[in-house]
């Protein structure tokens, strides 16, 4: 079986961008990557349109393997860290998962200073700071169906075990103060001893109110006690 030549196709659809215009949207694309010593003169760049633009940054990670960046820059387009938020880059399943399954084998083992953990930290807040619900929704989609294909979907007793073990202790006031139980008229119907008490005899929802989020839940307003 002979092997994809990625070279040649990535040098194709780069010629191509060089020598059209395009009309509507485009992505600027570096030639020779920045982070293999590529510049920001303009016979480095070339206008693509978002589809090729992907194409051609999937491509470089099969040209070069090795290249953590380019991977790293893969998989932010992958989860939609763009300019231009109506532009969106729509890749199924499993193309997910694989970027997803070859990122983190990349990070494993793989020694990271503080600074870098930190501008990784900031840089995934601004991506989802910047989604909308609908975004964060298709996002979570796909992961889901990357554990389900993965058979992690359900959590085992174990790792039950130790999310338990690490929440044990944990201070969470507003889940453990006295609650009162008004009609929504403002009378006064009992007060309970805590949310987390309401939440095992009604089920979730007065927690939402006493936290502000919602004004009535099951037909009643919620407050802390005074």
């Amino acid at each position: 079986m002979c092997r994809m030549d990625y070279n040649k196709i990535y040098s194709k659809i780069v010629e191509r961008g060089k020598n059209r215009i395009i009309e509507g949207y485009t992505e600027r694309h570096h030639i020779i990557p920045r982070c293999m010593g590529g510049d920001n003169k303009p016979d480095n760049l070339v206008e693509l349109t978002a589809r090729e633009h992907f194409l051609c940054h999937m491509l470089l990670c099969e040209m070069y393997p090795k290249n953590y960046k380019l991977l790293h820059a893969l998989f932010l387009m992958s989860i939609g860290k763009q300019k231009v938020k109506a532009q969106q880059y729509v890749i199924g399943s499993r193309t997910y998962e694989r970027l997803r399954l070859e990122y983190s084998n990349m990070l494993t083992g793989r020694p990271q200073s503080e600074e870098t953990k930190l501008k990784k930290s900031i840089s995934m807040k601004q991506v989802w700071a910047s989604k909308t619900p609908e975004e964060m929704s298709i996002i979570t989609n796909k992961r889901t169906e990357v554990r389900k294909s993965k058979g992690s979907f359900k959590k085992t007793q174990e790792h039950k075990d130790k999310i338990g073990d690490a929440l044990m202790g944990r201070k969470m006031p507003w889940r453990t103060k006295p609650v009162s139980q008004f009609t929504i008229d403002g009378d006064w119907v009992k007060d309970w001893e805590s949310v987390a008490q309401i939440e095992r005899q009604l089920g979730s929802g007065p927690g939402e109110c006493v936290r502000g989020k919602q004004k009535t839940s099951r037909g009643y307003v919620w407050r802390h006690k005074k």
